[in-house]
């Protein structure tokens, strides 16, 4: 029979005894109880018949039942396992306390035991989960089959068994830890108490990789590639190579265990006496099916169409809890406010089967912030009990979002959540990243407390906004419930913007963005709305951009309304990236897919995004404003931060003097400091790069601004060669460009191979 095999929560090492010397394994070992506590009756009937089982036909209870150690235990080289000896089972406690053996395998930490015994000492630490397997695990066709299927992933270099084991080979990554760093302070006891999350600032990657031997009596954290659909996998003991076994950590759990790109940590021990190879080593796992619950979690995360994307990718917090629905985001939001007097708590922390809530600090009356920040690190790092829900002490509407967050796939950095009315100070975020939280939720960046804020504040300075970007490309993760005028939305900070999920899924495939620059004054729409309309319909159905074209703007209203409404209309992607001009009267605009808002001392920061990420700039009719952006856009193209492309200047008015194009005496000047400068007796030269003029297109006609952009589209390499632009600054503004993060359009790249 195919049965789910049964997994409990962690027990707890209650004692452990006297260290002594385990001359097979050559290091230190003591024996312990670990204890599994308020167990259901099932648990308790199913592991007395295991055990009476076990010795009716004198067999090793391994042989039913097995321990699967804590994955941060395991990492720094402590083992736990069966010592064979029968546990106990207290139906009046309601316990059962299995007798184990532990023993440290790492001998960078020499007094680990000694530390470990002194914590049971303390209280109980977390140290594993019983696995009792039901029934067989999955033979070799059903294997097969869940992979054709996309149910199941496995790296190329693999082995399946005729008996259904699967043998997955090391990848040449190797983890080592700083013995120095853990020997400080409370350290250890840290790691010990949170595994995995507690381990990050001790262990990394080294830069030697994979050793091509490992010797004997040494420990070795290495990883596979693997991506578990709605399967359970248990590693076994025994791997490929004779002596050499696999700590504790050997469970696996179905939709957690998903994300190709993320190293699946294994923690290996050379028993024996001689040094094997690693290169042909490998691990070995069963897979079994999975419970009802987790079966029932599959069939919606793993969607037909959508399951071999996921795998690949790794459950996101957003596919288990659709975060993107207001509705669902507000649960999150629940019983938080935005001023201490308005009663509620300050935030937040939801983890998988706890949560934790943050109270308001202050002090007669007065919010006292320094101390709410501290306050924020010490639940972080777990240091105060008081607040912490767990079981039934956990309101009911709330459980299944913290038994969701379980199954985060990936590097499992998103099952931790802090949320708050507004977003913290950025020493604060990167204390919450130090401690496993990788998921931030906000209603705003945060208003004054204490003072009335009718409208949320949306907008960033330029220390937040590079703070973000840090920490997103270093796997953190931030989501924003917007509520305007009687309307909610949820938005993501992906790739520097904040963006809706169509917006996200989109995005990847935006290669060319073109910004419009232009007036706020709305007097120019109904002159302005026809023509643009056509000119983007037109630039969408080139070639060569299609669905791979953006518009970028202001975010206000005028020209940029204009610009968006037909971008909308057309199914372009709107990228909206404005300041605070709540402060002239002008509202700001959040229906783009994509947006960023800053302060006005952030406005490099914001003409920064605009100009790096768009290829074409087009200025339409603009004041002030527009000005300034004529400026900045052609520095940028100077210091080699933009590709070079047309950039137009559009008048189908003829706003100059006498009629003359709006623009024309601009552009004069910067013909002026670039042509040859000579008076007084001095001979200057240019001021500037002639070439950065030459890619200046002064037109009356947004069907002129087509013909050219389209013209560059068809032969970039032969703009380039006829405007004398240098390839060798093409070059450099692609390498800086791509070295950013931001994307380059294909036909560039074809255009420098082929010049």
């Amino acid at each position: 029979m195919i049965a789910s095999p049964l997994v409990t929560g962690d027990g707890q090492l209650v004692s452990i005894g006297d260290i002594h010397f385990n001359e097979e394994l050559a290091a230190p070992q003591a024996y312990g109880v670990m204890r599994f506590s308020h167990t259901s009756d099932a648990l308790r009937g199913l592991v007395r018949d295991v055990r009476d089982r076990a010795a009716r036909n004198s067999l090793p209870l391994t042989g039913f039942m097995d321990i699967s150690g804590r994955s941060g235990h395991s990492r720094i080289g402590l083992d736990v396992r069966l010592t064979g000896d029968a546990p106990e089972v207290s139906d009046g406690a309601r316990t059962v306390d299995i007798p184990v053996a532990v023993t440290a395998l790492n001998a960078v930490l020499a007094e680990m035991l000694a530390d470990l015994r002194s914590l049971c000492h303390d209280g109980g630490v977390d140290f594993g989960r019983l696995f009792i397997a039901r029934g067989p695990s999955f033979p070799r066709r059903d294997i097969e089959e869940a992979r054709e299927g996309g149910r199941l992933l496995l790296p190329e270099r693999h082995r399946i068994t005729e008996d259904g084991v699967v043998e997955l080979p090391l990848l040449d990554l190797r983890y080592v830890l700083s013995a120095r760093l853990l020997g400080v302070g409370r350290n250890f006891a840290e790691m010990v108490v949170k595994g995995k999350h507690g381990l990050g600032i001790f262990q990394s990657l080294s830069p030697a990789g994979l050793p091509d031997r490992l010797a004997a009596k040494e420990f070795l954290v290495g990883a596979v590639h693997i991506s578990l659909g709605p399967f359970v996998a248990f590693i076994e003991r025994e791997t490929s190579a004779p002596g050499v076994f696999h700590l504790a950590s050997r469970l696996l759990d179905g939709i957690r265990t998903t994300g190709m790109a993320a190293p699946r940590q294994v923690e290996l021990y050379n028993g024996g006496e001689e040094a094997v190879d690693t290169r042909g080593l490998s691990v070995r796992l069963r897979l079994y099916p999975p419970d009802a619950r987790l079966a029932k979690l599959a069939e919606r995360v793993l969607a037909p169409g959508r399951a071999r994307q996921v795998l690949a990718a790794g459950a996101d917090v957003a596919d288990l809890i659709d975060i993107f629905t207001p509705e669902a985001s507000r649960v999150f939001f629940d019983e938080i406010t935005s001023d201490p007097a308005l009663g509620g708590i300050y935030g937040r922390i939801f983890m998988p089967g706890k949560m934790i809530s943050i109270p308001w600090e202050q002090e007669e009356g007065s919010w006292l912030q320094e101390f709410q920040w501290r306050l924020v690190y010490e639940y972080a790092r777990g240091n105060i009990p008081e607040g912490v829900l767990e079981g039934e002490e956990i309101p009911k509407r709330l459980r299944p979002v913290l038994d969701d967050l379980k199954y985060v796939g990936g590097e499992q950095k998103l099952s931790k959540v802090f949320v708050s009315d507004a977003l913290p100070p950025v020493d604060t975020l990167r204390v919450l990243k130090r401690n496993g939280i990788g998921v931030v939720a906000a209603r705003g960046m945060g208003c004054t407390v204490g003072q009335a804020c009718p409208v949320p504040h949306f907008r960033m300075d330029q220390t937040l906004y590079e703070e973000l970007v840090r920490l997103e490309n270093e796997g953190m993760r931030f989501y924003l419930l917007l509520e305007l005028g009687g309307q909610a939305q949820v938005r993501e900070f992906y790739k520097g913007l904040w963006v809706t999920r169509p917006g996200k899924a989109r995005l990847p495939g935006i290669h060319t963005t073109m910004a419009m620059f232009g007036s706020a004054c709305d007097v120019l729409g109904p002159v302005l709305e026809g023509p643009i309309h056509e000119f983007l319909r037109r630039l969408r159905d080139h070639p060569c951009l299609g669905d791979g074209l953006a518009v970028a703007h202001g975010s206000g209203p005028g020209v940029m309304r204009t610009v968006d409404d037909a971008a909308a209309a057309l199914g372009v992607y709107r990228i909206g990236v404005g300041i605070n001009a709540e402060e002239i009267g002008q509202i700001t605009n959040f229906a783009p897919e994509a947006v960023a808002q800053f302060t006005n001392l952030a406005m490099n920061t914001r003409q920064d995004i605009l100009d790096r990420r768009s290829l074409f700039k087009v200025f339409n009719l603009g004041g002030f404003g527009t000005s300034y952006e004529v400026n900045m856009a052609l520095t940028f193209m100077k210091i080699g931060q933009c590709l070079p492309a047309p950039y137009i200047f559009v008048d189908p008015v003829g706003l100059g003097p006498d009629g003359a194009p709006f623009w024309h005496e601009s552009l004069m000047q910067f013909r002026t400091l670039s042509g040859d400068l000579a008076g007084g007796g001095h001979d200057l030269g240019p001021l500037g790069p002639r070439w950065i003029v030459n890619l200046c297109h002064e037109v009356k006609s947004y069907e002129e601004g087509y013909a050219v952009i389209a013209g560059f589209l068809d032969d970039p390499a032969g703009y380039w060669r006829d405007r004398d632009i240098p390839l060798a600054k093409v070059r450099q503004a692609r390498d800086n460009l791509r070295h950013a993060g931001m994307p380059i359009p294909p036909y560039i790249d074809e255009a420098l191979e082929g010049a």
